[in-house]
């Protein structure tokens, strides 16, 4: 068994007293918390009893190291209550020397020994000298307030005429059978005036006398245990039987030559208080410093040879003064021995038996384990004392090369653990429950990619004003941060055609990658996936665009949109001949569901002519909060794989080698990735559907390594995640992980032992279980909670999340500042003169009904001159007056534009512009811009 030892950082100041030729020193260490072992490597599959069996043999190890301090160095192990309900817990140690420097220098080297505590219990030392004169006397000892445990002796009278001694005496030695002691330090905890137990050890040679006697002993004991014949004084032989009384008193002897070799301890356990004792107490603390053994005697088993104890209590004034002194300095005493001395002198004639008070002053290093117990949380928990997570003590042992993103620290010196930059596209994966420190990882993370020039991308498909990446818009490294919401365009739009095919992409292979992301965010099933391949091929075709065509700059407006889609889709569907029951799920299942993204939250998002120059917002940091899509799964799971197909098609055109990687971190990454389920009926077998196609995707992002991109999978279950998501990933982070499931499927691809798949159910916040490449076996590491550091600099609370205001603005000057943008804002062909797109399409849409339409179009002198001269006073009448502006919006144009929306959409109403030709779409193009001239001239007439 090896004991891994605990130092701890600092050095404990000394508390010095000079006499006439002698300089004492005293150093001190505080027990700050018990280590909760349950959880520790080598100890989560035992049982307690196991656990505290082990535990206990580390300690003895401890204790043992202990006995190669000089002989004049006495170590203590001392547990104060002094407040309701608490003990506090230290390690102290005494040296003594000729000289100030001389006791100085032991006291630091007394101090390095007791500190290198098993993984047990963490240490602070004690930094001021007062502190530790607090500790060796923190109250004066009442009458009746000192009791110590003593060795008991054992007795038995002599049978036979050969034994030449009065009586058989053995010194029994303390119990070394594990033991808890919850029971003790519950005891001590609760009692209602202050108390202190102190254990000292003093190391030291056994006496020469002591061996001498034993071995004479244990040859006397030997002898009369067994039968014997000799010659009678009258002649012929005498038998003399076993003497009982010899055969219970040998195996003391033969046990105290197998323990008391070399060195030993002398000891001391004192229970003290500024009131009297209470028996019940003293009699407690015996029972656990010295329990029985569980089996009957056996002289080749150590273990099994009786054990016991005796309480002493000081008998007189002078004994409780030499006790009590005792007690405050550290000192070993020797008082109590008047029994034992009574019983040798009743001895015919002197013998080596008077070395028995020394040996009843000596424990053995299993002895002195029993008595000196630093507290064991072997179930979680210890009574009066705090309890703490262990230290995972792997170590790394290869340190990433280059670049190197620092995930966290084991604790101690030289022990933060990094992953290569390099290593960025071999992908991650984070997971752990709410409030682990998953998201706090992820920041963590974007601050270091900003740092070494990695542009990335986070989907956040929950939160909003909430949202923790909003944080990283408030400091000023990430002035270029843009966050767009996704759904709600009054902050900061998003743009993305689905149609538009990546340059240099065929139109058939964005046909196979949009039908990708069309099963898998909507589980098509037989025959669904048909019917939309049929109907996107027949939507290229009505644009002039055909399979083997390959996308360039110049096609600008000749992409689709998404009501063309839909067109395409209805008439597909229509043209399979089904009728009833199969004919309703069907049109279900494929036109209505692809009717909703044009009239749902993303319809302003994916309804568009152009998307955003997804090249441009791959070379800086950017977040999409899908938050205004609202609670739409499936929409949300659309919208994302739309973005990881809109960003595969750009790089795998455009990366080059030189490039650094591209980051995507994605939350709740089962929206996207969900796990397939065998289930084969109604919803069960879409959502089977959907997670085979998220699996096929994500077999896919492993290609994506060679193109320097990076996927960073973010979740709280493991579980619900396709498999082939995760498996993928090189960096793995498990934050505090309760599902059983979920800590053995991760931990398999972690390399996990047992204990820690069973640790990572108790990790704190931010704690955390990491593996990867460059280290040999997964660690434990903290990581550093960066908003609360962020905050502590501010002198705030709390760090503080970026505003929609704030986001707007940042939006507002990439806008002025990306030509390309303007463009992706109009999402009609006659929407190009608008100076404020957008601003109004939700209420214009939602205003535009039949009756609206029936008014401009049906009446009689439509198209006529007259209709004309009245269209700038009728239409507002009909549609109203604008919504307000917001704070810094251009006023020029306000009104026109607003009135020039609704007839947009009033005459998308009445003519679908799905039927058009391209003759149709220039003739609508020309009929908005002549309403927009005429709404203009009255604007500018009445200004």
């Amino acid at each position: 068994m090896t004991v891994t030892p605990h130092s701890p950082q600092g050095t404990p100041a000394p508390y010095v007293s000079v006499g006439a030729d002698r300089v004492w020193c005293w150093v001190a260490y505080r027990i700050t918390a018990a280590v909760d072992v349950s959880l520790r490597s080598g100890y989560a599959t035992l049982e307690a009893e196991q656990r505290l069996a082990r535990a206990v043999g580390e300690q003895a190890e401890y204790v043992g190291h202990l006995l190669g301090l000089p002989e004049s160095t006495v170590v203590a192990l001392r547990l104060l209550h002094r407040e309701p309900g608490l003990l506090d817990a230290y390690l102290v140690a005494r040296v003594e020397a000729v000289t100030h420097p001389q006791a100085l220098a032991a006291a630091r080297s007394a101090a390095a020994t007791l500190a290198t505590v098993p993984d047990h219990v963490r240490l602070t030392p004690l930094a001021e000298p007062t502190e530790v004169a607090a500790v060796l006397a923190p109250f004066t000892p009442a009458a009746g307030g000192l009791a110590q445990i003593h060795k008991r002796v054992r007795v038995a009278r002599p049978s036979r005429p050969d034994a030449r001694v009065a009586s058989y005496v053995a010194v029994e030695p303390f119990g070394r059978r594990p033991a808890r002691w919850d029971a003790l330090l519950d005891a001590l905890r609760l009692h209602p005036t202050p108390l202190a137990l102190s254990v000292e050890l003093m190391a030291g040679q056994v006496p020469p006398q002591v061996r001498r006697m034993l071995e004479v002993e244990a040859t006397r004991y030997s002898r009369l245990a067994k039968p014997v014949e000799q010659a009678s004084d009258v002649g012929g032989t005498l038998r003399l039987g076993a003497d009982a009384g010899a055969m219970t008193i040998e195996p003391f002897y033969l046990d105290a030559l197998r323990r008391c070799d070399a060195r030993a301890f002398r000891f001391a356990v004192t229970l003290a208080a500024p009131d009297p004792l209470p028996d019940a107490l003293t009699a407690l603390l015996g029972a656990t410093v010295s329990p029985p053994a569980q089996a009957t005697p056996n002289r080749d088993d150590p273990t099994t040879v009786p054990s016991g104890h005796l309480v002493a209590r000081p008998a007189s004034q002078a004994e409780h003064d030499t006790v009590a002194a005792a007690f405050t300095t550290l000192q070993p005493t020797t008082w109590g021995a008047a029994d034992l001395a009574t019983m040798l002198h009743a001895d015919p004639q002197p013998s080596s038996r008077d070395a028995l008070r020394l040996l009843r002053l000596l424990v053995d290093r299993g002895e002195a384990a029993s008595l000196f117990r630093l507290p064991l949380a072997v179930e979680g928990h210890v009574p009066g004392i705090a309890v703490a997570r262990p230290r995972d003590l792997t170590r790394v042992v290869a340190q990433p090369t280059g670049p190197a993103l620092l995930l966290g620290d084991q604790g101690g010196a030289d022990s933060s653990v990094s992953f290569a930059v390099a290593d960025l596209p071999r992908h991650g994966f984070v997971v752990g429950t709410p409030g682990s420190g998953k998201t706090n990882t992820a920041l963590h993370l974007c601050r270091q990619f900003h740092a070494h020039g990695v542009p990335f991308a986070v989907v956040e498909p929950v939160n909003a004003q909430l949202n923790d990446y909003r944080w990283l818009a408030t400091l000023p490294e990430f002035d270029g941060l843009l966050v767009f919401t996704v759904g709600d365009d009054e902050v900061a739009p998003f743009r993305l055609n689905p149609f538009q095919v990546p340059d240099g992409a065929t139109v058939t292979s964005h046909v196979s990658n949009l039908l990708a992301c069309f099963e898998a965010a909507f589980g098509l099933w037989d025959p669904l996936p048909f019917l939309y391949r049929r109907a996107l091929v027949e939507t290229y075709r009505r644009r002039g665009l055909h399979a083997a065509d390959r996308a360039g700059p110049a096609d600008g407006d000749r992409w689709p949109v998404l009501p063309e889609f839909v067109a395409a889709l209805t008439e597909v569907v229509g043209k399979l001949g089904y009728a009833g029951e199969v004919h309703a799920n069907i049109d279900a299942a494929a036109r209505l569901r692809a009717e909703a993204l044009v009239e749902g939250a993303c319809g302003t998002t994916l309804n568009c002519r152009r998307s955003y120059d997804i090249g441009a917002l791959m070379r800086r940091p950017v977040v999409f909060e899908l938050a205004g899509v609202g609670d739409n799964a499936k929409e949300q799971s659309l919208i994302t794989l739309l973005l990881i197909t809109a960003m595969r098609g750009w790089y795998r055109q455009h990366r080059r080698s030189t490039d650094k990687p591209h980051v995507l971190l994605l939350e709740e990454a089962h929206r996207v990735f969900p796990r397939a389920a065998p289930v084969s009926t109604g919803d069960s077998k879409e959502g089977n559907a959907q997670a085979l196609a998220a699996e096929r995707i994500a077999q896919g992002l492993a290609e994506d390594r060679k193109y320097g991109q990076s996927y960073f999978l973010i979740d709280q279950q493991v579980g619900k995640v396709a498999e082939e998501a995760y498996k993928i990933t090189n960096l793995k982070v498990m934050h505090r992980t309760s599902a059983e499931d979920d800590r053995r499927l991760l931990g398999q691809t972690m390399g996990l032992t047992p204990d820690q798949e069973q640790a990572a159910a108790g990790l704190k916040p931010f704690e955390a279980l990491v593996s990867h490449n460059a280290l040999e076996q997964a660690v434990h590491i903290t990581v550093p909670n960066v908003r609360a550091l962020d905050a502590r600099t501010r002198g705030m609370a709390d760090a503080p999340l970026a505003e929609d205001y704030d986001l707007a603005a940042r939006y507002a000057r990439w806008r002025a500042s990306e030509p390309t943008v303007d463009a992706a804002l109009a999402p009609h062909p006659e929407c190009e003169p608008c100076r404020h797109r957008c601003a109004f399409r939700r209420h214009a849409e939602s205003l535009v009904d039949d009756r609206l339409v029936a008014a401009l179009f049906d009446d009689d002198s439509f198209d006529s001159d007259r209709w004309w001269d009245a269209l700038p006073t009728r239409l507002p009448e009909l549609v109203g007056d604008p919504p307000p502006m917001l704070p810094g919006t251009d006023h020029t144009g306000w009104a026109a534009d607003y009135h020039t929306c609704a007839f947009l959409h009033a005459q998308r109403r009445r003519y679908p512009p799905e039927n058009w030709s391209a003759n149709g779409r220039a003739a609508a193009v020309a009929w908005v811009a002549n309403v927009r001239r005429s709404l203009s001239s009255v604007d500018e007439g009445s200004a």
